[in-house]
């Protein structure tokens, strides 16, 4: 995703070799850029957010601790200037920066990052997506501060990813802790709240938000970059005055705008290459390919048996082998060369190929393969009759697969799976949801059957717990579990419980490797393609290149990521 925290100067220009470079501090600074959103954000308060709809907006407005580079994963100080960690490993020390400040003009200090662990993430009375990658062992961290720039971190024991995982935004304690103190803060900065309310400690303020339309971020004046963000030549950031983020029904339309010279920069499917590639000179604008994502597209089941859903097809998506069957059916280089134009990849499993550090190449790659899907749906007693599937029972196998509207791609996908199912005997009905929609329907009503959806990647696996534990907030197939529902997940949960502890680089790649192994054996997620990660820049915008791990950022960026999210 684009969490353009910060963005370059208007003022640069291009070298003889055709790279950017910013021009001195005495150049003039200011301007304005604007970029398309699918969806409205769900709420502005971080601690609540799940979805990028929120965090494309979010990672503009807070900071955290420290950020991941996207350039080569290296954890950097973002509030913090510093830190160290003792020998036990349990305890790290961190410094802030001097001169830190709301966007109020209220001091940061150390006590805002104990409220903000000590009374939000780790509050069981606040509904954080995050506090699943902030325990280890299952108890929180102890956090206080001995004076008003420093904060100790102490961990019940080693924690591997404890420095990627501070980067979760810290939250101003002279302006949330009544709503703390009197169970409010659930419902504290909605999308309804004035935007001169929300106080934020990152590059730009909420400026105006129309729901439906656009949302208008400003500069912050009182923002400093962390030391080592500007170069001998750079103004400090950030460089323009205003970001104009317009609200559009779906991926097309922020096409139609783009080259309507209505936005400044788009993300672009690999369908729209070719169409795009011949109009660059005429539009000016470049195409900035990455290479694969590590986003992952898949379908899902529910399985959940509290759910308003009949309870045989409940049964069928908790059978292992139904599973299995359907992702032996899909045909996902099929998936690539059609709805992508070729530039994409299969997906094994929950790790990305592009994550060279953690993927596991020896996963189950699963392929088209009909004559695999009949034997397992056999094996558990389903039956063809005509061309109609029927369970043991004479239930006829007709499931309703859901997605998002604002994704052609996703609805491409789905009506392909709905034609794979069907040589099966299996009827698939497809109904396309708004995004925000379809994410209360599963992670709230849980009325939904199949679904076909995505999430960020994380650069470390730790990110994958609010997915993967059986109590994690985003463990979609089952979610509310008070703990594992299978001896599987049992696994799962230990895997995981292990890997936020284990220090040593080679046992801990083992583990999250036997876990790959028990994802792809059990397919609660059936993981699909990844299309390559392209975007189009106009080329007033100057400074942008694309990264490995981060997507198309400016040459100096703030991205921070903890945990997966649900994407658009």
């Amino acid at each position: 995703m684009l969490l353009l925290a910060s963005l370059v100067a208007s003022c640069a220009r291009k070298d003889s070799q055709g790279a950017f470079r910013v021009l001195p501090r005495s150049s003039p600074l200011g301007g304005a850029m604007t970029f398309d959103l699918v969806s409205d954000p769900k709420t502005f308060n971080p601690a609540l957010a799940s979805e990028t709809t929120s965090t494309q907006v979010l990672g503009y407005l807070f900071r955290g601790l420290t950020r991941v580079s996207p350039y080569d994963g290296i954890v950097k100080g973002d509030l913090a200037s510093r830190w160290s960690v003792d020998r036990s490993g349990r305890r790290v020390v961190f410094t802030l920066r001097r001169g830190l400040r709301w966007s109020d003009g209220v001091p940061l200090t150390a006590a805002d990052v104990v409220f903000t662990f000590n009374r939000i993430y780790y509050n069981p009375a606040v509904a954080s997506p995050v506090r699943d990658v902030l325990t280890v062992g299952g108890k929180p961290f102890r956090v206080t501060a001995p004076d008003p720039r420093t904060v100790v971190f102490e961990t019940a024991r080693p924690f591997a990813p404890l420095l990627e995982e501070l980067g979760v935004e810290i939250l101003p304690a002279h302006l949330l802790s009544a709503a703390v103190s009197q169970g409010r803060f659930n419902t504290v900065w909605s999308v309804r709240t004035p935007p001169e309310k929300i106080v934020g400690d990152g590059p730009f303020r909420l400026e105006r938000y129309l729901p439906g339309q656009e949302i208008v971020l400003s500069k912050n004046p009182l923002y400093t970059p962390p030391k080592g963000l500007s170069g001998p030549y750079a103004a400090p950031l950030p460089y323009l005055d205003r970001l104009t983020l317009r609200i559009v029904p779906n991926q097309n339309s922020t096409l139609l705008r783009f080259l309507g010279g209505k936005s400044d920069l788009v993300s672009v499917s690999p369908a729209q290459v070719p169409v795009l590639s011949d109009k660059t000179g005429e539009k000016a604008f470049r195409l900035l390919v990455r290479g694969p994502s590590q986003a992952e597209t898949f379908l899902t089941f529910n399985e959940n048996p509290r759910a308003p859903v009949p309870k045989w097809k409940i049964a069928w998506f908790q059978n292992r082998n139904f599973r299995q069957a359907v992702a032996w059916a899909i045909d996902r280089k099929a998936m690539v060369d059609v709805v992508y134009n070729g530039l994409g990849a299969p997906i094994p499993g929950p790790v990305s190929p592009a994550n060279k550090a953690f993927f596991d190449p020896g996963v189950v790659r699963y392929h088209h393969d009909l004559a695999r899907s009949r034997a397992l749906l056999a094996a558990s007693g389903f039956r063809k009759k005509g061309s109609r599937l029927y369970d043991a029972s004479g239930h006829p196998v007709v499931v309703v697969l859901m997605t998002n509207t604002e994704s052609p791609e996703r609805l491409s996908l789905a009506q392909m799976v709905q034609s794979m199912l069907a040589p099966l005997g299996i009827r698939v009905r497809v109904v396309p949801l708004q995004f925000n929609m379809l994410t209360t329907l599963v992670l709230s009503s849980h009325q939904w059957e199949m679904l076909l959806f995505g999430l960020t990647g994380t650069l470390d696996p730790h990110g994958n717990a609010t997915v993967w534990r059986s109590t994690g907030f985003l463990h979609l197939w089952n979610p509310g579990e008070k703990g594992p529902s299978t001896p599987w997940e049992g696994e799962v949960d230990s895997l995981f419980a292990r890997g936020e502890t284990e220090m040593d680089p080679v046992r801990r790649r083992a583990l999250y490797d036997r876990w790959q192994e028990i994802a792809t054996r059990e397919v609660p997620l059936v993981d699909l393609v990844s299309p390559d990660a392209i975007t189009a820049v106009r080329t007033t915008l100057s400074g942008i290149t694309p990264t490995p791990l981060g997507g198309v950022v400016p040459h100096i960026s703030l991205v921070a990521q903890t945990g997966r999210l649900l994407l658009p």
